[in-house]
């Protein structure tokens, strides 16, 4: 669903999947009581096997599994619409590496060495905003509409709360420093051990803390350089998201080498075209909850509703296909019965010939809003949406994904 919106969408960076059409793909299985024929299927060249089809399950190498725990964490950490409903607009989020922090906590190059040398195991961050725009955090930051209120956040783990501390501390004085002739330091009453400064004149707030192995940060803005009103959200924001983060116990090194991945086999009953399968923190291979995948929404406030309706508990994503699961057989029906797909629909349109539990729709936005056809599949507790700009790839797509769950274990 290259990448879940355009600029992220829901499910950030346009990956283009390209159009596969045609015949003549080989599939195996053979039709169970009360299920189809799959051979009888139009999947054009896509594949209709999940890629553990041999009891091989796929194990991610040790150096991605920063990704794994960075999508653990994303289930934990504070958006914009978390911190106030009004902020429903999302763009931009992404796992964090030592070597690819956002500009959203300062200037990566300053901050580069500090991550490195207090060990920086991943993170995550995520921006929102009360109106459809992004900001420029390079420099001290701007953003287009100065009406506007925003918050990004960032959040961080290290080996352990000493390492956290000193992290946060180092970060603090390499940011504030770049500054220090302009900005003044900002006190929170509500957390006193939180570091924070601010441009008298400007909107924007910067903010740092650790929280045992944890250091979180945010950058917000009000809708007018009010440093009040800054204050007010910062400490908003922590009372939000330090009460997630004590969900969430933090990792040793050695307990992220050993996440386990895919355990429920979601990921590997996703049609998957180009056939990678290493975990990336976008839409391109990765397991979301309900809060991690909301990240990746333009919409905040419509995707929780349609996530919601659908009943969804966990997501799968790889490209263009989303896979959800839902409590039951009946709930997956219910959602191609009533055409409840991530995105804002334009019209029904035909679905997949020979296919039962199949609808497609031509969208107007939404999760695939660069994609103009989704069809949406149901096979026992499973639903699986599948976007393309072609009618006839879209269904062949659907055809394809109801093979893999039907081949799937």
């Amino acid at each position: 669903m290259t990448k879940f919106r355009t600029a992220v969408a829901v499910l950030a960076c346009a990956v283009t999947a390209a159009i596969l059409t045609g015949c003549g793909s080989t599939m195996t299985g053979a039709a169970q009581p009360g299920e189809i024929d799959i051979r009888d299927l139009d999947t054009g060249n896509y594949p209709t096997e999940p890629p553990n089809a041999h009891d091989d399950d796929y194990q991610p190498l040790f150096i991605d599994m920063n990704k794994v725990a960075a999508m653990r964490l994303a289930d934990h950490v504070a958006s914009a619409y978390d911190i106030d409903p009004r902020m429903k607009y999302s763009w931009t989020p992404s796992s964090i590496s030592k070597g690819t922090l956002p500009g959203e906590l300062g200037n990566p190059a300053d901050l580069r060495p500090i991550a490195e040398r207090n060990r920086m195991m991943f993170g995550f961050h995520t921006n929102g905003s009360d109106q459809d725009i992004s900001l420029i955090a390079s420099g001290w930051p701007t953003k287009p509409r100065p009406n506007s209120t925003t918050v990004g956040t960032i959040v961080m783990q290290f080996p352990d709360p000493e390492r956290a501390r000193q992290a946060a501390t180092e970060f603090y004085d390499a940011d504030f420093g770049s500054y220090r002739e302009q900005n003044e330091p900002v006190t929170l009453p509500r957390q006193p051990q939180a570091r924070a400064h601010w441009r008298p004149g400007s909107p924007f707030l910067r903010t740092i803390l650790a929280h045992g192995s944890y250091v979180v940060a945010f950058l917000l803005s009000a809708n007018a350089p009010d440093r009040a009103a800054l204050v007010a959200l910062a400490e908003k924001a922590y009372d939000v998201q330090l009460p997630l983060l004590d969900q969430l116990p933090p990792l040793t090194e050695e307990e992220m080498l050993r996440l386990p991945w895919d355990p429920d086999h979601l990921l590997s009953r996703t049609l998957n075209p180009s056939k990678v399968q290493s975990p990336s923190y976008d839409d391109s291979n990765a397991l979301f909850g309900l809060r991690g995948i909301m990240q990746y929404t333009g919409d905040l406030d419509y995707a929780k509703q349609r996530f919601t309706a659908m009943g969804a508990e966990k997501f799968a994503a790889n490209g263009d296909t989303l896979v959800i699961r839902t409590a039951d057989a009946e709930t997956a029906r219910r959602v191609v019965m009533e055409r409840i797909t991530p995105t804002v629909v334009a019209r029904p349109v035909d679905p997949p010939p020979h296919l039962p539990d199949s609808a497609c729709v031509e969208n107007r936005s939404g999760l695939f809003d660069d994609r103009r056809f989704t069809c949406v599949v149901a096979y026992k507790e499973y639903v699986g949406f599948v976007a393309a700009n072609q009618l006839l790839d879209a269904q062949q797509r659907a055809a394809a994904q109801y093979s893999v769950f039907a081949n799937s274990r």
